[in-house]
């Protein structure tokens, strides 16, 4: 009987409302209309922000009272507290072939994106993963020295081409000091 009762006085609102639009002729008809519609905008986001934030309407973390041998889980990594706390942006592009996006500054990302396939994928695997050279060669089936080559060529070719990004951005812009403490060993 209380569901039928609301889903009527829903309905009787709504037609309220569409007569309202209706018959609105001059400007104080119009304010009352844009009342109306933005009492229903506030309680409708009231009601996300309720069911968003928790069931409680309390602004509590994802993990309060998170118990480690409980049904949940306790978080291990940095990516796993970011995508808690909804930033999904490094989870989206947690992949080798984007490994660009990961970067904030744009000319180590056009840096990152000429690399080749192989080299993003073993830079992801040693710079992103924090694998060993041991557990890389595993996992790429190949010699734990090839893979300490391939590392250093890899490296050697960024620091090229930041070597001359930067040179480029000096005339341009101011440096961060790591920028400056990178191009004085590089200029050397």
């Amino acid at each position: 009987m209380l569901s039928e009762n609301k889903t009527l006085r829903r309905d009787l609102q709504a037609q309220a409302l569409l007569r309202l639009e209706q018959s609105a002729r001059d400007t104080k008809d119009f304010e009352n209309i844009i009342s109306w519609w933005d009492k229903l905008d506030a309680n409708r986001e009231r009601r996300e922000r309720y069911h968003e934030i928790s069931r409680s309407g309390e602004q509590l973390p994802l993990d309060f009272g998170a118990v480690k041998d409980g049904l949940s889980f306790p978080v291990s990594s940095v990516l796993d507290k970011q995508i808690q706390e909804g930033d999904f942006i490094d989870f989206i592009f947690y992949c080798p072939y984007q490994i660009h996006e990961l970067v904030t500054s744009e000319y180590i990302s056009e840096i990152l994106k000429e690399l080749s396939v192989n080299h993003k994928e073993l830079l992801f695997l040693y710079a992103v993963n924090g694998y060993s050279t041991a557990k890389i060669a595993i996992i790429k089936n190949q010699s734990d020295r090839n893979i300490r080559k391939v590392r250093n060529t890899v490296i050697k070719k960024i620091h090229k081409k930041m070597l001359i990004s930067l040179k480029n951005k000096k005339d341009k812009q101011d440096l961060t000091l790591n920028e400056k403490e990178f191009l004085n060993r590089g200029i050397k």
